[in-house]
């Protein structure tokens, strides 16, 4: 899984997972992101079966507390390839969480096991759902679309799987303020792709986590140098 924006950070984040693919008291959280709950909410009604997201935003509100789950340790099925409840990784520094979700709660189109969670002080900002791209983009394409509209942009991407065949995708965004959510395939993988779901507060994490690994990355010996302006992310194409 390729991700935007802090795409190295998040990458890593994923490569912790198990091989198959204790939370803090719950906070009121900001006034900025309690606005935001609502929408999310809006956006997971309950006995839509078109919007196959919506029992992951049910339980992972977008705006809300993120909810006390218990170690995926505890959880995973004898084989030890999936998990049998909604539970997080307690690895990774808190901000990106990977949490995972039962199988009878992943919609189809969903790439592995778990989902990147942002979090800022105890309130989940952003959702970032992996999926098997081309594969299924018009299951997630649909399941978006019942539960944010039609979307405000969308066009088609022609990218290449990782035999070189071109395949033709689809690239689509919605905006409820302040909510941004995006569908895209990976350029050069089509067969992988992510769904964003990101307040604002999210996007700033996100980029401090780019910030802090590209220094880790920098050379020690020139401390001092100018950065490079940061090349557009390979993860997906501009609009």
């Amino acid at each position: 899984m390729r991700l935007t924006l802090a795409g190295l950070a998040a990458a890593s984040l994923m490569a912790c997972l198990p091989a198959a693919r204790a939370a803090a008291p719950a906070a009121t959280p900001a006034p900025s992101t309690a606005a935001a709950s609502a929408t999310a909410a809006q956006a997971a009604p309950a006995g839509t079966g078109s919007n196959a997201l919506a029992p992951v935003l049910r339980t992972l509100e977008i705006g809300n507390p993120i909810p006390a789950l218990p170690d995926c340790a505890d959880k995973r099925t004898p084989d030890g390839r999936d998990v049998t409840a909604y539970c997080v990784e307690l690895r990774g520094d808190g901000v990106m969480r990977q949490i995972g979700v039962p199988r009878d709660k992943r919609p189809s189109f969903m790439d592995g096991t778990h989902v990147v969670a942002f979090v800022d002080g105890n309130a989940l900002v952003g959702l970032i759902v992996p999926t098997t791209g081309t594969r299924g983009q018009q299951a997630a394409l649909e399941s978006l679309v019942a539960g944010y509209g039609k979307p405000l942009r969308q066009r088609e991407v022609e990218v290449k799987d990782r035999n070189g065949k071109p395949l033709k995708t689809v690239h689509a965004a919605w905006v409820k303020a302040p909510l941004t959510v995006e569908l895209y395939a990976i350029p050069e993988e089509g067969d992988e792709g992510t769904i964003e779901m990101l307040l604002p507060q999210a996007r700033k994490l996100m980029t401090g986590q780019s910030d802090a690994m590209a220094k880790q990355l920098a050379p020690a010996s020139a401390p001092a140098a100018k950065a490079a302006p940061e090349p557009k992310a390979k993860g997906k194409a501009a609009w």
